[in-house]
């Protein structure tokens, strides 16, 4: 029964990771701040070993790291975190020299394609220091020298239409039933589910020869605000209106906003359907999501 070493535990992507590794039957050992938290003690009961520190604590996961087949790493990105590569460097060569050879990181979408977002169009706001830190993140990785890598590249994220993540990213759809964008007619987005990313991510750990060097755009599917509106409406039973927004108005463009114009310049689709095909991975739609969502907590929007 392997164990695995996750970076991030507690946030969505850790959490989910740590779901589909224990599902697989599993061990799992984790890097937490505060084992006291709800959700640390929350890991706790589901059988995960917990080791106090943060990711600047190297000498924590030299012990964390201890067994391990392999880590999930995920780590704070730019601006929040100025150099998340130190912290990348600092962490594998501590996973290293505990004996661990096998990484899967989880970056952004098309931060591995610098032609993407290296554009005039990104030089103003934050899209191009974010994507230059995933870049410096997935060199510090390719460069580890471990034994087995794995990039992953997930894309937006369906909770982020749901509490809490929408009153900073879609604040009028609570306050009105507004779905506020930027996006230009035709324009898309590619999206994925954070529990399908855990599954993914687990299903790489487990195979390490068969995911060496894979470098991942995930999504399950490429949507624009209509059909966005069309899902949360259908669901919900309560259709939000659409309106772009203006430069003008106070606030824009807001950071959401920023990555909408982005895909107004350059294709960010991914091509969904060969993802599938090749990794045999059965990813969940928005709509499937929003289901699950409202028989488990219930949805109410405005």
């Amino acid at each position: 029964m392997p164990t695995y070493l996750i970076t991030g535990a507690t946030g969505q992507q850790g959490r989910a990771t740590i779901d589909a590794l224990l599902a697989r039957g599993a061990k799992v050992h984790a890097v937490v701040r505060d084992p006291m938290k709800a959700a640390s003690l929350e890991l706790v009961a589901l059988g995960a070993t917990l080791f106090k520190g943060d990711n600047d604590d190297f000498d924590v996961f030299r012990k964390a790291a201890q067994g391990c087949a392999g880590i999930f790493l995920n780590v704070m990105e730019r601006p929040q975190n100025p150099e998340p590569e130190k912290q990348v460097e600092g962490i594998l060569v501590a996973c290293k020299d505990a004996g661990l050879q096998h990484v899967v990181v989880s970056t952004s979408s098309w931060a591995g394609n610098r032609e993407k977002w290296d554009i005039p169009e990104t030089k103003t706001g934050s899209i191009f220091a974010f994507n230059e830190g995933e870049e410096l993140i997935e060199d510090a990785v390719r460069r580890s020298g471990l034994q087995y890598y794995t990039i992953l590249r997930p894309s937006w994220f369906h909770s982020n239409y749901l509490v809490p993540a929408i009153d900073s990213f879609y604040p009028e759809l609570r306050e009105s039933g507004t779905l506020v964008h930027s996006y230009d007619p035709g324009a898309t987005f590619p999206h994925i589910n954070v529990e399908d990313i855990g599954k993914f991510a687990a299903m790489a750990l487990s195979d390490p020869a068969r995911f060496n060097g894979q470098e991942i755009e995930l999504s399950s599917e490429n949507l624009g605000i209509e059909a966005v509106a069309e899902a949360i409406g259908k669901i919900t039973g309560k259709q939000p209106t659409i309106r772009r927004a203006t430069a003008e108005e106070p606030g824009k463009p807001s950071h959401i906003t920023q990555w909408q114009i982005w895909a107004n310049s350059v294709d960010l689709r991914v091509d969904t359907e060969s993802l599938k095909r090749q990794f045999e991975f059965r990813f969940t739609t928005l709509e499937e999501y929003l289901v699950q969502e409202k028989e488990q907590r219930g949805l109410e929007y405005f």
